[in-house]
């Protein structure tokens, strides 16, 4: 019996983990999203830039902890994250349109084309989409 508990268990923590993965960005998407948001082409974000992305100001100091005043790639996803986090209050891995405007998704048809699956969710590479989708 013991053996079998252990078996389940196991499966069950490889599809957690598998789901997880399948919610980040791929480094294509950070790439494109970063060369998008990057309007000089200078290799990292201003806090101007950032904030055209929809970057917030917290979520810019925060991703910038050697306060150097710009977001390298690196630093830029984990702004993403942490604005992401930050409106995903029931830690559910995704964001439904309520809380996906509290992280700034300005309207339903970005929510909606950034949503394919149509699950009412935006994951992360899914929040990462909308916000570039919305970047003039």
């Amino acid at each position: 019996m013991k053996p079998r508990v252990l078996l389940v268990t196991a499966a069950l923590w490889s599809a957690v983990a598998a789901a997880a993965a399948a919610a980040d960005p791929t480094d294509a998407q950070i790439d494109a999203a970063f060369a998008k948001a990057d309007t000089d082409k200078n290799g990292t974000l201003s806090q101007a830039e950032a904030k055209k992305f929809g970057i917030t100001a917290e979520a810019f100091t925060k991703a910038n902890p050697d306060k150097d005043g710009s977001l390298d790639k690196k630093e830029f996803l984990a702004a993403i994250k942490d604005q992401f986090e930050k409106a995903n209050p029931d830690k559910d891995g995704t964001l439904d349109r309520k809380e996906a405007v509290k992280a700034g998704v300005k309207s339903k048809k970005t929510f909606d084309a950034a949503n394919p699956d149509n699950d009412g969710t935006l994951d992360l590479a899914e929040y990462l989409q909308a916000l570039s989708a919305q970047m003039k």
